[in-house]
């Protein structure tokens, strides 16, 4: 790896210490503790948490209640052997039923969202046998989607650049195109351009045999290239039309955006479109523990309630120290107006939007919630970006460092996809504890990170 240069960290690489860790090489500032949204390196130099870890952290830094709800649960058990029952499961999964919407009252605890989305195949592919549809197992979903990074999640995300080599693993399962603002023709609605990209799940339905879907899967909002494009109603309305019509699942992944990150409990309800099946992770403990979940609808749930047995497990799954976290999580946002204050500092994040599209870089902004996404190019004419030789990405991390602020993944440039000349997203979804001032201090931070990453590059 190239020097940045003096004052700026550079990635770390494997020595001394740190040479016994296999593939891993974050950026050479080591963290000592966490505050609120701020984390702090080992000289005592505060950083924004702009990114909430890869989008997961939901609630402040080491927030006194979720400490003692872990360590009194600590204090009584930390793990139950299987064949013993932990009222503290019950407990969450009761807690969890009263806020997810419609009848997704049922919960499969995992411990994280690759889990998850696992679970949730096997929950559809069981569900369609109970069904009497034992033909169908297909998971449909997005090209350039993420789901996971077990085989069978990456089988079902749509990003080629990020599991090529295990193509020869993965079920080759169908995708389909995304909502995108990019390529809405000119004269057509939101609206309209909706039903036309949803229509393009029943093409896929059609040609794969529906008597062989078993469910459809995506994220509420775009991925990849076009992560954080929220879709109008129309798209998810034709959607869960389409399910209903061929008897496939639907299948929401809220691992990122569950919890409160969209200014409500969970993204769907904002389109009013109930699924089958939803899958959770991140926020769900705000990454104090790992913890995942799969929600389920009363009349998947039924035949299983009804002795139906269900082939999965996890030596984890709901572990008792997760689930103390998870229910003291949904007390904390209840308690403390987590949702409300993510719909009010919503408004101050994206008052900034003019100023951010006034750099040359950015050529984008876009997302909700406590969620804002920039689309970062080197020429908003061409739509080229930066050459790898410039170490772009790697730069613009640095720089956000230098002034105080730490995104995850900012930038993919060495895995960005040529054909589609598009700009790389990055990221910005602080705990939803953020205020006003904290806001404006973060942008503040990326701004002037903007502005000596475009004096570097440009």
């Amino acid at each position: 790896m190239t020097s940045l240069g003096h004052n700026l960290p550079d990635s770390l690489q494997p020595h001394d210490e740190w040479r016994h860790v296999f593939s891993y090489h974050p950026m050479s500032v080591p963290i000592a503790r966490a505050e609120g949204i701020y984390l702090y390196d080992d000289n005592g130099k505060q950083y924004i948490d702009a990114s909430g870890g890869p989008f997961s952290v939901n609630l402040p830094h080491n927030h006194p209640r979720m400490k003692q709800a872990i360590a009194a649960q600590l204090d009584k058990y930390a793990y139950t052997h299987p064949v013993m029952a932990d009222p503290l499961r019950a407990e969450f999964c009761r807690m969890l039923a009263e806020i997810t919407p419609g009848d997704l009252d049922h919960a499969y605890l995992v411990s994280g969202g690759s889990e998850a989305v696992e679970t949730a195949f096997k929950i559809a592919r069981q569900a369609q046998i109970n069904r009497g549809h034992a033909e169908k197992y297909k998971i449909i979903s997005h090209h350039d989607s993420y789901h996971g990074m077990t085989l069978a999640t990456l089988g079902a995300s749509g990003s080629p650049g990020s599991h090529a080599h295990f193509v020869p693993m993965l079920p080759k399962w169908p995708h389909i195109r995304q909502y995108s603002d990019f390529d809405r023709p000119e004269g057509t609605s939101r609206d309209e351009w909706g039903v036309v990209c949803a229509q393009a799940l029943e093409t896929a339905i059609h040609y794969e045999g529906p008597q062989t879907v078993a469910a459809f899967l995506a994220t509420p909002h775009g991925c990849g290239p076009d992560y954080a494009v929220v879709p109008p109603k129309t798209y998810w309305e034709k959607i869960r039309e389409i399910c209903d019509r061929y008897d496939v699942l639907l299948i929401a992944d809220e691992v990122v955006t569950g919890f409160g990150r969209t200014g409500t409990w969970f993204a769907m309800e904002q389109f009013g479109v109930l699924p089958d099946i939803m899958t959770l992770a991140k926020g769900i403990s705000s990454s104090y523990v790992p913890f995942g979940a799969v929600a389920v609808s009363a009349s998947i749930n039924q035949p299983f309630e009804e002795g139906a047995y269900f082939v999965h497990g996890f030596t984890n799954g709901g572990h008792p120290l997760a689930c103390a976290a998870g229910c003291e999580l949904i007390n904390i946002i209840r308690d403390e107006r987590l949702l409300e204050n993510c719909r009010a500092q919503s408004e101050v994040l994206f008052s900034h939007r003019d100023s951010l599209l006034a750099h040359p870089t950015v050529r984008d902004v876009r997302g909700w919630g406590l969620m804002l996404v920039l689309e970062l190019l080197k020429d908003k004419e061409t739509l080229e970006f930066f050459e790898p030789k410039l170490e772009a990405e790697k730069l613009f991390q640095a720089l956000a460092l230098k002034n105080g602020l730490v995104m995850y993944g900012t930038l993919y440039g060495p895995h960005r996809q040529p054909a589609f000349r598009r700009g790389l997203p990055a990221w910005i979804s602080p705990p939803l504890s953020i205020t006003s001032e904290e806001t404006m201090l973060m942008m503040q931070r990326l701004d002037d990170t903007l502005s000596e990453w475009e004096a570097m590059v440009l």
